[in-house]
């Protein structure tokens, strides 16, 4: 039984989703803000949904994951004014170098990744259903805020009183605006600019605002990811998670919205059944900062700019569990480039040759072969069955690995298939790969396409999407490649 760790609860607690029958999960995971480029600590933050769904998909689950852009923000505007640039170029910008980015990583993309803006309509349509509840209020200034006194169960999610209260971005409240709110916990849900819109739109770089029943203005941080989830997923709906820095103000600020907005007619269910979120990541015991100069950019530490394969960086992250506090040491990443390349080498030498081999004259693997497979299976899911263990998942994968370059060297074909097929099922899971792709003298980019197309042909027959999946293996048959699911497990990609 797959065990999943519930900050609300503070425990581990059987995984079940709210489609026990359909088996149909729904995971929102908060997103980057857009105005900085994509650097080492993102990364984890970007992998770890990437990785839960992925095992999800392999225990047979569906997974609507879905991931925002904060693209209207504090540190938006003022990195706009500062550079002169229009707001939306500078998010556009950052928007896609982080997609980009967390390809290179080895992530699918999420199935849905709105911006903040395009859900405005669904944020002015939530503050006024908190309004009308009496979670809200209209303040002097003519702001509006969420009234954490009329929520009995703020603080549930965090542990922390609604006097901890601290505004995240979009909402930092100064002096002026402590003034006018009803206790010091309560957060902004709408920023009025002005009440004349023309003064707005004609100042400085267009700053972003819109047209609402209370002025002309622009939402709080806190309110896109409520707006977004419900649109996308629905409510309420299984999996939340991001940083452990979002569980307190902005985690708990989400789920009182929801709470009051959404659910307040459920009888008690609340939004969100299991919140995830994942540990900091360090270098070498520092905190990662501008002040320092230790900021370590993706894009310098990746191929082309860089030196490091970017699953060395995916390693490195699912190297400790994702709740773990990780510091990062220039020796980790070596150690950790090695260990894929170990994984590349050994999946080439199951390979060899097989291309030129039909695999109907091959045989059946052995009963040695097929057992030790079945067991690093069992070993691998063990790990991962306990709040996705990648530690131990990828110990697993270490073993498999060394059993095939010490017992199946020179084996025979049906033997080094199973093994590969095992190999290459448990190493996808985890968002790796077994060829290598780019940098200084990879493989050509064919075989990690070929590995991606069986990969999204697993996941169209997990969803009972058949005709997709048909569809996948008929265009790879009139490619000249045929598409076998192996007795060790996995999928094996043949030339015809």
């Amino acid at each position: 039984m797959l065990k999943i760790y519930d900050s609300r609860s503070r425990q581990k607690v059987e995984f079940e989703p709210f489609d026990t029958e359909g088996r149909q999960v729904g995971m929102y995971y908060c997103g980057p803000t857009v105005y900085d480029s994509v650097h080492l600590g993102h990364a984890r933050a970007a992998i770890v949904p990437d990785m839960i769904r992925r095992y999800l998909e392999y225990r047979g689950f569906t997974v609507r994951w879905v991931a925002n852009f904060t693209d209207v923000d504090d540190k938006i505007i003022q990195r706009a004014l500062d550079e002169k640039r229009d707001w939306r170029e500078l998010t556009a910008y950052y928007m896609e170098e982080y997609a980009r980015l967390t390809a290179a990583l080895g992530n699918r993309p999420p199935d849905a990744r709105p911006r903040a803006t395009d859900t405005v309509p669904e944020m002015i349509d939530l503050v006024e259903r908190l309004l009308d509840a009496g979670n809200g209020y209209v303040a002097a200034d003519g702001d509006v805020y969420f009234d954490v006194a009329s929520f009995d169960g703020y603080g549930g999610l965090s542990g922390r009183r609604a006097e901890d209260q601290e505004a995240g971005r979009s909402g930092r409240l100064d002096a002026k605006r402590q003034s006018v709110k009803k206790n010091p916990g309560d957060f902004v849900l709408w920023k009025v600019a002005t009440n004349d819109p023309e003064a707005w739109r004609s100042a400085a770089d267009s700053l972003p605002g819109w047209p609402s029943p209370w002025g002309y203005g622009r939402p709080g941080w806190h309110l896109e990811c409520s707006a977004i989830s419900k649109r996308y997923l629905g409510m309420p709906f299984d999996i939340h998670g991001g940083g452990k820095d979002l569980l307190f103000p902005h985690h708990e600020n989400e789920a009182a919205q929801n709470d009051c907005g959404y659910c307040a007619e459920l009888a008690g269910t609340a939004s969100v059944k299991y919140w995830v979120h994942n540990a900091f990541v360090d270098l070498d015991g520092e905190k990662m900062s501008k002040s320092l100069g230790n900021v370590k950019w993706l894009r310098e530490m990746i191929w082309p700019e860089g030196g490091y394969d970017p699953l060395a960086i995916r390693m490195v992250m699912l190297q400790s569990h994702y709740r773990s506090p990780l510091s990062v040491v220039p020796e980790q990443l070596d150690a950790a480039a090695a260990r894929v390349d170990k994984i590349y080498a050994v999946a080439a030498m199951l390979g060899d040759g097989l291309e030129r081999l039909v695999p109907d004259d091959e045989g059946e693997p052995s009963e040695t072969v097929l057992e030790a497979m079945a067991s690093a299976r069992a070993a691998f899911e063990k790990g991962m069955d306990d709040d996705f263990n990648t530690a131990v998942g990828l110990a697993a994968v270490d073993e498999l690995v060394t059993y095939c370059n010490r017992e199946l060297q020179g084996a025979a074909p049906a033997d080094r298939r199973a093994a590969r097929a095992t190999l290459r099922s448990l190493v996808q899971t985890l968002g790796l790969r077994t060829e290598q792709v780019g940098g200084a003298g990879a493989s050509d980019a064919e075989d990690g396409l070929l590995e991606l197309l069986a990969d999204l042909r697993g996941q169209a027959r997990a969803a009972k999407d058949f005709a997709t999946a048909d569809r996948i293996r008929d265009g790879l048959s009139a490619l000249g490649y045929e598409l076998r699911d192996a007795q060790g497990g996995g999928t094996e990609i043949v030339r015809k």
